[in-house]
């Protein structure tokens, strides 16, 4: 059995292609939500020396990555982080890549979608693997509803987007599609009958600066919890120079970002972006290279501006 490198080894790999280091952010970085219902595993493959070679060869001539993700050019995170996985499951070694995106339909109606299936040689099964990768920003105030009266209050940018809304869809029914009766002859015809099943969280939570708000239950200990801030707050607190990470380059840190701002020329744009209400954005601190040393979300101030 091949020795498994520490999980800081993504980045300690020094890649230097944008795509290849999300690559490795997506597929071997921990998961942000574990051990969430018996009989679903969370999704894991470690990164062995083999498979952080075939990444640094990647790195040197990245053209078959490129060449599949200009395929179908992603406009969501979401399918780019989906992309990426079923690159890493059709050219790993242990495993061959049945299908992706492979809907379920009874009666005319769309039951779901398997996000990938694909063959484990080591275990000798097929498997149904659902994706997701979230950004969650927290909230003190408790904003569960009637069937999620206690729920955590940890929100996407834009509020719609709900850490226990998500978990539920999940486990109660994208992952649950393979126990469907009307499923069967889509795996029969994919020779993936009985599915082992697995799912993959990736992301970070972003608790608010000014207050201690502890990790729903599930959060991976091994993972930060990142910190959001108001616009007045991050304009009158923090230094040296800054950038928006584009929604689509939220994966690995930002590596030699040709330019920086101030943080006044960044709250005038912010300013400007926001409008008075507006989304949240993910921000990086960088260093002297370009290089990413931190990052943050920073909102409107009056954001999240819930509706009762």
């Amino acid at each position: 059995m091949q020795k498994h490198l520490t999980r800081e080894t993504p980045a300690a790999l020094g890649l230097q292609h944008s795509k290849v280091r999300d690559l490795a952010w997506a597929c071997f970085a921990p998961p942000m939500i574990q051990g969430q219902q018996a009989g679903i595993a969370t999704a894991d493959f470690p990164l062995t020396p083999t498979r952080a070679a075939w990444l640094q060869a990647l790195d040197r001539d990245p053209s078959s990555l490129t060449q599949w993700l200009n395929a179908r050019p992603a406009t969501r995170l979401g399918l780019y982080f989906e992309q990426l996985w079923q690159f890493f499951l059709q050219q790993d070694s242990e495993t061959t890549l049945i299908a992706n995106n492979v809907p379920v339909r009874e009666a005319g109606r769309t039951l779901g979608e398997f996000d990938c299936l694909y063959w484990c040689r080591r275990r000798e099964r097929p498997v149904h693997l659902e994706l997701a990768v979230k950004f969650y920003l927290g909230y003190p105030t408790p904003c569960g509803d009637a069937d999620h009266p206690t729920a955590s209050c940890w929100l996407g940018p834009n509020t719609i987007d709900r850490l226990d809304r998500k978990l539920q869809r999940l486990t109660q029914h994208q992952i649950q599609l393979s126990r469907q009766p009307a499923a069967q002859p889509v795996l029969e015809a994919l020779h993936a009958a009985e599915p082992l099943r697995e799912i993959l969280l990736s992301g970070q939570l972003f608790a608010p600066a000014a207050e201690s708000l502890p990790p729903p239950a599930g959060y991976n200990p091994t993972l930060p919890v990142g910190q959001w801030l108001p616009l007045r707050q991050w304009r009158s607190t923090r230094r040296g120079h800054w950038m928006i990470i584009p929604r689509l380059e939220w994966l690995a840190p930002v590596r030699a970002a040709p330019t920086g701002h101030s943080v006044q020329q960044l709250a005038a744009q912010l300013e400007t972006r926001f409008g008075g209400a507006g989304r949240p954005q993910l921000l990086a601190a960088l260093d002297e290279n370009g290089d990413e040393r931190s990052r943050c979300f920073v909102a409107p101030d009056t954001w999240p501006n819930l509706q009762k």
